[in-house]
């Protein structure tokens, strides 16, 4: 063999060992445990509130006696004790009743007056609470009247108490409800243009109040 063909070393080096496949690593228990969702709590007892609808209306019953404009009030018994407020009720709106018709009705109805004149619409209120497991959200539309009865009869049926005729100024010092004491503001502007001052921001317990005209 000739110098030309002696074999040259080779320059190869052996391939090193496969190296083991890499496992993504485990995370401990705690750090998988903080990446668990939970389910949502249902409501208390598991039951969602149910909402119910409800239009009523009634209205300011006035009467002037000389100079001086009276409103109607009604009592009745609350959880917070005896209160005074405005005749009103629910709407028969399964009978075609319209909402006017259904004002007079019950103002006559609750307070007792037979001699009664629907003059104009005073606004709307909207508000909602709580009845037991029912969301009630309420509307309420009233009515400005006028009567020259003087004979008042609370209505038993409804456990209604008392009735009795108020000036303005007692009338907005005895309301229980914010909403009834701007309707009635509303109503003593409409018959002798005095506006008081009310409140806009709703009552003691941070309801506001919405009167629609």
């Amino acid at each position: 063999m000739t110098d030309s063909q002696t074999k040259k070393p080779t320059d190869r080096q052996p391939k090193p060992p496969t190296p083991p496949p890499i496992r993504p690593s485990r995370q401990p228990a705690a750090a998988r445990r903080t990446l668990t969702t939970k389910p949502r709590h249902r409501a208390a007892h598991g039951r969602r509130s149910r909402i119910r609808k409800e239009l009523s209306a009634g209205g300011v019953v006035a009467r002037q006696e000389g100079t001086t404009w009276l409103v109607a009030l009604v009592q009745t018994e609350h959880k917070r004790g005896l209160v005074w407020v405005l005749p009103k009720g629910h709407v028969e709106v399964h009978t075609g009743e319209r909402i006017a018709e259904a004002a007079k009705r019950e103002v006559q109805e609750e307070a007792g007056l037979k001699d009664l004149s629907v003059k104009n619409q005073l606004g709307v209120t909207r508000f909602k609470f709580q009845a037991e497991e029912t969301v009630v959200h309420k509307t309420v539309h009233y009515f400005l009247m006028t009567t020259t009865q003087k004979e008042l009869t609370p209505q038993a049926e409804e456990a209604l108490l008392d009735a009795k005729w108020f000036t303005f100024s007692e009338a907005l010092s005895s309301l229980e409800y914010d909403t009834d004491q701007e309707v009635v503001r509303r109503a003593e502007e409409v018959l002798t243009g005095t506006k008081r001052p009310g409140r806009s921001t709703g009552s003691a317990s941070g309801r506001q109040l919405k009167i629609h005209t």
